[in-house]
């Protein structure tokens, strides 16, 4: 995949939502899942330390479900996301064109709220799905900003806090099956409506230069809240597009998280209608370090 520069980057899209769960539950799948969701098999990745599984929306987003093999501790040593907790641990945006790296670190070195954030150069990443097809793809991750050279630093690295990118090298439909058996949900979920990102209350308004930055997109304030448009990769008639919140914790329970897990993704939304009634769908999900709620 070339990475060329362009005048302006298409808008970004809501590639996928990371969740780590216990191998065994990766195995042998709680309730809380496959009463909402079907679950499309995934594989192993290549480092040899992780499996997945997804679950796949209309919309073209999902939701990866991901777990460190027979949770050995080892395989968690030196990984992104080996001191994660539980839950929600990180989140990923892509776009339909070519991924214009040169811009995106320029435009968040202009508005990077004095956060030090930058972005490695896009790696290879893949992994072997069950039926032995190699999916491929490239990542580029947040990292510490590098004052002493114009090349961004590698670890420690800011992954959960800030988004990274997913581009694909094989073919979409091999990471993502979006056909109709894999994306009709008891739940009736259609694709991600939106997401809450929680940070600290001293910071909001710097999370919020970066995060449009990021995602070369302009912040909407209403009702006392700050949302950021974005987009799904596949169009669906009548669903609403999606948005993320950035919030500052005001509930005891969303302060011990932030100082817990620190700024990150706190909750979810899943749309079911599409016709953008207002209104909860049924029942929402409350399990470590996950809320998922489902709107009409």
């Amino acid at each position: 995949m070339n990475h060329c520069a362009i005048e302006c980057m298409a808008p970004a899209q809501i590639d996928h939502v990371v969740i780590l769960l216990r191998y065994q539950e990766l195995l042998n799948l709680p309730e809380w899942i496959t009463q909402n969701f079907t679950v499309t098999p995934g594989g192993r990745h290549l480092d040899g330390r992780t499996e997945n599984k997804l679950i796949c929306f209309r919309d073209g987003t999902y939701l990866e479900l991901i777990a460190f093999i027979n949770d050995n501790p080892s395989l968690r040593h030196g990984h992104p996301w080996g001191q994660k907790p539980f839950g929600f641990i990180d989140f990923a945006l892509t776009n339909p064109q070519e991924f214009d790296y040169t811009g995106l670190r320029g435009r968040i070195n202009q508005r990077s709220g004095k956060l030090g954030i930058d972005y490695a150069y896009p790696a290879e990443g893949g992994r072997k799905r069950q039926d032995g097809r190699d999916v491929k793809w490239k990542v580029t991750v947040p990292v510490n900003q590098s004052p002493a050279s114009s090349q961004p630093q590698t670890p420690p690295n800011r992954r959960g806090e800030i988004p990274f990118w997913c581009h694909d090298v094989t073919p979409r439909s091999l990471r993502v099956d979006t056909s109709l058996a894999n994306t009709t949900h008891p739940s009736g979920a259609l694709g991600i409506a939106q997401f809450t990102i929680l940070v600290p209350k001293a910071k909001v308004d710097r999370y919020v230069d970066l995060y449009s930055s990021i995602m070369d997109t302009q912040p909407v304030r209403v009702f006392g809240t700050t949302r950021l448009p974005l987009d799904a990769p596949v169009a669906v008639h009548g669903l609403v597009k999606p948005w993320v919140f950035v919030e500052e914790p005001t509930l005891e329970t969303e302060k011990s998280r932030v100082v817990e897990r620190g700024p990150g993704i706190v909750e979810i939304a899943l749309r079911v209608g599409t016709d953008g009634r207002v209104g909860v769908a049924r029942a929402p999900i409350s399990e470590e370090g996950i809320w998922i709620h489902f709107l009409k």
